[in-house]
């Protein structure tokens, strides 16, 4: 009896032993290079909303803020094409040349109209010299001064409405881009006759793209303009922002029409796709981490704290998950960084490292 107690004893020990060495966790030791090589990527600590994500499918559009038609202000024929279908071009590149026989009959008006304005103008020259040495009538002054105001009314209101066509090259009206984007749509070829009524060029710009999610009712009344989206699809993700909110529910589906602007600098979204549309509702800002970054070690959750040149392995603790994130209630802080991937590698490291006492 009395050895059994003293084994029961030594285990008691021993094992108490073993559970306070575990309450200092070691710290692991490694370069950057190593980090790299070993797929380690770290991320800083922030605070997030923590509140709900609410998922919808979703459809990539254009912006119609970015879209531009080109269309003809004048009848004429068609006698250069500078784009196609599918190309990139700039706002002011130059898309077509339109010969009108109503801009060339315009520019000849014009040029008469230069003509008798230079001639009246000299004559009102003349007859004001002579006025004022008292060698003509005032009545002669006046009507010629009249006749030049006449002439010059005439050429300027010519010139404006030339202008008002746009750019001229010769006889030749040369039609601009008005705005960048991709031609997306090409309706004349060379020779054909156009007109104010007929759409030559479509452009879209796709830089900025809108994204129509649709939202149940419940998770509808959750959301607000202004808050922060996050567009998924197979290449990866982009950030957007809910900017309208639809006034009523489809009859159909009893869905709520969403809308989230995205930048799309990369041109990785493209009108027409299928995609999906999360959304994080509301909640107070809290600090949130990737369910990625924690590890079970024993009996603990714990994450890997990176401060220069080592993982602080620290224990975290949870107050809720929240779509694939942990809410922090204590453990790291706001600005520290920290191991999201290939803490399962770092985990092992420091089993290894609790059990021998040094690195492997």
């Amino acid at each position: 009896m009395r050895v059994l107690l003293l084994l029961v004893f030594s285990l008691l020990v021993l094992g108490g032993e073993k559970h306070e060495h575990h309450e200092e966790m070691q710290e692991i030791h490694m370069t950057e290079e190593a980090l790299r090589e070993l797929g380690i990527k770290l991320d800083v600590v922030k605070k997030r909303p923590a509140g709900k994500v609410v998922r919808m499918p979703a459809e990539v559009r254009e912006n119609p803020l970015l879209s531009f038609s080109v269309y003809s202000p004048i009848e004429g024929i068609v006698r250069k094409i500078y784009v196609k279908e599918g190309d990139f071009v700039k706002k002011g590149d130059p898309v077509a040349e339109i010969y009108s026989p109503e801009l060339a009959d315009l520019i000849g008006e014009l040029e008469m109209a230069k003509v008798k304005m230079e001639t009246a103008k000299k004559i009102y020259e003349r007859d004001k010299e002579l006025y004022s040495q008292e060698v003509i009538p005032y009545t002669r002054f006046y009507n010629s001064m009249i006749e030049y105001e006449r002439a010059k009314g005439e050429y300027l209101a010519l010139k404006e409405r030339l202008r008002s066509f746009g750019d001229i090259k010769g006889y030749h009206l040369l039609l601009r881009s008005p705005g960048t984007g991709y031609v997306v749509e090409q309706n004349v070829v060379l020779g054909e006759g156009v007109g104010p009524d007929r759409e030559l060029f479509k452009i879209h710009s796709h830089d900025v793209l809108w994204v129509y999610g649709w939202a149940d009712e419940r998770s509808a009344r959750m959301i607000r303009e202004g808050m922060i989206g996050r567009v998924v699809h197979e290449t990866g993700n982009q950030t957007c922002r809910v900017d309208f909110i639809g006034h009523e529910v489809d009859r159909k589906t009893r869905r709520v029409r969403i809308r989230c602007v995205a930048n799309n600098p990369k041109h990785t979204l493209k009108p027409g796709m299928f995609v999906s549309l999360e959304i994080r509702t509301g909640g107070e800002m809290a600090i949130l981490i990737p369910k990625s970054a924690v590890q079970d070690i024993e009996g603990k959750k714990v994450a890997f704290v990176w401060k220069g040149g080592k993982f602080e392995p620290r224990e975290v603790h949870i107050e809720r998950e929240v779509d694939g994130y942990y809410v922090i209630e204590e453990g790291v802080r706001e600005g520290e960084r920290i191991a999201v991937s290939g803490t399962v590698f770092l985990k092992t490291k420091l089993v290894g490292v609790e059990e021998t006492g040094h690195t492997h």
